[in-house]
């Protein structure tokens, strides 16, 4: 095994990290997609139980649509298409013919659930309805692919949800926040929630807002976003319900897609160090591995003593690896996996009855008596997630430059700032091949402080306040 790199390098740092913490393999063969292992999996899946079970919990019921859907449906809402036609796979031959009319595989699936709407949505008590599905979805990426940074195949959670009035719509996106707000920070995430400009929303959407994670080389991530879509794909697709004075009313709508790919890629940039991997532990099933230590004749001792450990340890799942590595090995590789917790075991510790736990977050290792394991561990777990938490809260203050020659200078010492904007996009633009990259993320949310009177850029008349970052 190579050398680990430190994470001063980040791009290495990350391929390594992900390859020889045996995350995912990219020799499938297919230009921007991965074959998820097992240890990736484990995270992959806690991920979507914790999101859906927040879901679930706000009503959303889950369900399960086809890969595939109708041209005719994609193209019903113009906006839609137009944003996404440069991206989309379409499947023109089946069994060596040519299809009556080509399918489309799904990039988003708003056309895919709203024909279904028109048909469940007849009347007020119908509403409001709320729902999700899980799957994967497919976009012809043009830019360089990274895996699980930028791919052409992706997993997310994806809802779709209508409602009788404006009102509820805009305030189930206010909850679209808190949630998202809440999970992140419980990840240990450090992020941004902007809204993003008009010229940068969601195909079809009258307001949308992104959830960026902060990397630790500065740059931005969009794992997570919510949009408001009023009536713009109600109407198109003819859902409509029969109110309380019987008379037929169009709906509002909106949708929230969480990007399982790319948080488990920030979960892998954020949280790993020089040492490789770390899990956080609401997100690993095994919280670790037990490190026999042994000579001689205190191997059966020290053996029969780690059963006694993983009894003392329940409901918490360890490993124990008995294998025919050194202990210094078997730390180096439970370190690159990133185990929020390992278990030394030897002579001393089975003669006193206690355990050696090393804690990944920390680097550090306590004694503790057996007697006192599972509750210990309670603690040192719920005290990581705590810390996990503070780890969130890194960005507390953003620079601000008044000029473009500050922003120029800024962005060489700052790698997020905010800026006077004017809200033309052909400023936005001008700005990105300027800074070669940099681009308006758009307007913090729960910003307060008003526009100054000049856009920082450009000069023109300034609108509001924006968040200016390179993104991956």
């Amino acid at each position: 095994m190579q050398a680990r790199p430190s994470k001063k390098d980040f791009s290495q740092w990350y391929d390594y990290v992900i390859y020889n913490a045996d995350l995912i393999d990219i020799r499938y063969g297919v230009k921007g997609t991965v074959v998820y292992k097992s240890k990736a999996m484990e995270i992959i899946d806690s991920l979507y139980s914790l999101f859906e079970s927040k879901l679930k919990e706000r009503g959303h019921r889950k369900y399960l649509f086809p890969l595939f859907i109708n041209f005719s449906a994609f193209k019903k809402e113009a906006e839609h298409i137009k944003g996404f036609e440069e991206e989309v796979f379409i499947v023109n031959k089946a069994g060596g013919r040519e299809l009556e009319e080509p399918l489309i595989i799904r990039p988003t699936s708003e056309t895919a659930f709203y024909p279904m709407f028109s048909i469940w949505i007849k009347s007020y008590r119908d509403l409001p309805m709320k729902t999700y599905q899980s799957v994967a979805v497919y976009r012809y990426e043009t830019k360089a692919t990274r895996p699980l940074f930028r791919g052409r195949e992706f997993l997310w959670i994806e809802t779709h949800n209508v409602f009788s009035s404006e009102y509820e719509a805009k305030k189930h996106v206010e909850e679209d926040i808190s949630m998202m707000s809440e999970q992140l920070k419980g990840l240990g995430i450090p992020y941004l929630i902007v809204k993003r400009e008009p010229f940068d929303r969601f195909p079809g959407a009258d307001e949308s807002y992104a959830y960026d994670a902060i990397m630790p080389n500065g740059e931005v991530l969009q794992i997570a976003t919510t949009h408001y879509l009023g009536q713009n794909f109600t109407k198109p697709f003819e859902v409509k319900y029969l109110d309380q004075n019987g008379s037929y009313r169009t709906p509002y709508s909106t949708t929230l897609g969480i990007g399982i790919t790319r948080i488990l890629a920030a979960i892998i940039s954020v949280h790993g160090d020089d040492y490789g991997l770390y899990i956080p532990p609401q997100l690993s099933s095994v919280k670790g591995l037990i490190i026999p230590i042994y000579y001689g004749s205190s191997e059966e001792a020290v053996k029969q003593y780690v059963q006694k450990v993983l009894e003392s340890a329940k409901p918490y799942v360890f490993i124990p690896d008995f294998g025919e590595e050194t202990p210094g090995e078997k730390f180096y590789r439970s370190e690159l996996y990133g185990f929020p917790l390992r278990i030394e075991i030897g002579r001393k510790e089975a003669e006193n009855n206690t355990v050696t736990v090393f804690r990944r977050d920390m680097r550090k290792k306590i004694t503790v008596p057996l007697k006192d394991l599972k509750n210990k561990l309670d603690e040192i777990l719920e005290d990581m997630k705590d810390n996990l938490k503070k780890k969130s809260e890194t960005m507390k203050s953003i620079p601000e430059a008044k000029n473009k020659d500050e922003v120029i200078s800024m962005l060489k010492e700052y790698p997020i700032i905010k800026i006077n904007f004017c809200g033309r996009s052909e400023c936005a633009q001008d700005l990105k091949k300027t800074t070669e990259g940099y681009e308006i993320r758009g307007e913090l949310v729960g910003e307060t402080e008003k526009a100054g009177e000049k856009c920082a850029w450009c000069g023109e008349k300034a609108i509001r306040k924006v968040i200016v970052a390179r993104s991956f």
